[in-house]
């Protein structure tokens, strides 16, 4: 597969899990997700959808192949884990570093059980998911908050300003973020997390292998990967293999750990194991 993913992650990760939407037997459906794309895109898809089944024509487009994957099982399981958690009491959902999520219109659950969700991203981001919801809804509905906010400048608090209240059960969901800080961020943000965890809580994170933060020969198209997000001013910072990750988050009083590698979600949802697990990988944990 081919595609061209533009100099946003946020927008490249909506248009992966856009193109999974017109595959045959899609594991999720999102029927909101094309509302942040031009309609000449959404109809080229529709017409023509990526063949998956072909090979790939070198390690560029075998990397991104390996991404739209991780892409659409990462979603498959935080959908899941979402669901679970609502069943099991959470009455809020935090996305951080939302980008454009779908969840709060696609997930049942969050309607029928009236869940409060939060979603935080940069404020350009915000701006422009609001932008778009604007335009096809009128106005952002009730129970919805986009919250403009960068962790990096501004006091993570400030959520409560939303109505966001950390006492009560919430499922905390951050994916795609991780690997674009440095290793003091991510600690940090770690620990702000457990500080606001109710005991019934969950939270969902990924993170990835230190081999996708630099160039070299175990990773197929990792090389021209690293020039792209460089050149995007958007670089993977941060890695860590599962097993220290599990011990430092651990060590940071969080349990219940549970970690899945791209090959587990793969076998997990769709019965097969073909992808590499030295990539990326998901972590499901409590306090």
């Amino acid at each position: 597969m081919s595609i061209e993913l533009g100099r946003s992650t946020n927008k490249g990760t909506a248009l992966l899990k856009l193109v999974h939407q017109f595959q045959p037997n899609p594991l999720f459906k999102d029927d909101y997700i094309s509302w942040f794309f031009d309609e000449s895109i959404v109809g080229s898809l529709g017409t023509n959808p990526l063949n998956l089944d072909s090979q790939p024509k070198n390690e560029e487009e075998q990397f991104q192949k390996i991404a739209y994957w991780y892409i659409v099982l990462r979603e498959k399981h935080g959908d899941e884990t979402i669901e679970e958690a609502i069943a099991s009491g959470c009455k809020q959902l935090l996305l951080l570093g939302s980008g454009y999520d779908t969840r709060f219109f696609r997930l049942p659950c969050i309607r029928e059980n009236s869940i409060a969700t939060f979603e935080i991203d940069l404020p350009v981001t915000i701006e422009d998911k609001h932008n778009y919801i604007a335009k096809k809804l009128g106005a952002i509905p009730p129970g919805l908050s986009l919250i403009p906010l960068d962790f990096n400048n501004n006091n993570f608090s400030r959520i409560s300003e939303y109505g966001f209240d950390k006492q009560i059960p919430t499922v905390y969901v951050w994916q795609g973020v991780s690997y674009y800080l440095p290793l003091e961020s991510v600690s940090h943000f770690l620990d702000l997390i457990k500080s606001q965890m109710t005991p019934s809580s969950i939270f969902v994170f990924d993170c990835c292998s230190p081999l996708m933060t630099f160039k070299n020969d175990r990773i197929p198209g990792i090389v021209s990967q690293v020039d792209k997000l460089q050149e995007i001013g958007e670089p993977y910072q941060f890695g860590m293999e599962s097993d220290e990750m599990a011990a430092w988050l651990k060590n940071k009083g969080f349990r219940g750990i549970q970690i899945w590698q791209q090959d587990d979600l793969e076998a997990r949802f769709l019965g097969r194991r073909t992808l590499p697990n030295n990539m990326w990988y998901i972590v499901t944990t409590k306090v």
